[in-house]
């Protein structure tokens, strides 16, 4: 014990930088575990939107004409935040999986969805990469629910 107070205390700097990234760590975990907001596999989704879900697409236009899950509903981030999610509100208490490229702009659209009152939002985990790494057709015509 004494040899590591003597540790810190002589190189304070790499000492505090490995306490920032255990509480890191730690804060990364627990709002994981403790968000309302869960991630889930292509195979999962498929699941809660064939329950009555939808896939709420929140990719720009260009990447949507790309490629998209077939069905999905086009909306963007923008205006999601905006609370501008009409469209959406059939959907109020029925699954929502947010879907973006890789399942990080997906979780703010999610997040602003539980704000504006949507009870059943999860992000589909890895995006539409996941989606395609796991064999899943992508349809790449417009949608006539873009918004």
């Amino acid at each position: 014990m004494d040899q590591l107070i003597e540790f810190a205390t002589e190189h304070y700097i790499l000492s505090a930088l490995w306490v920032l990234v255990f509480v890191m760590l730690v804060m990364d975990i627990a709002k994981k575990r403790f968000s309302s907001i869960q991630p889930l596999k292509p195979q999962e989704a498929v699941l809660k939107v064939n329950r009555g879900g939808v896939f709420v697409d929140v990719r720009n236009d260009e990447d949507f004409a790309k490629g998209h899950i077939q069905g999905s509903k086009q909306i963007s981030v923008e205006k999601i935040r905006a609370g501008e999610v009409k469209s959406l509100e059939k959907f109020k208490d029925a699954p929502i999986v947010t879907v973006c490229n890789y399942g990080n702009t997906a979780r703010g659209a999610a997040s602003a969805l539980v704000k504006a009152g949507f009870t059943q939002v999860y992000v589909l985990q890895g995006g539409l990469q996941a989606w395609q790494g796991a064999s899943l057709p992508v349809s790449k015509t417009q949608s006539k629910n873009k918004k």
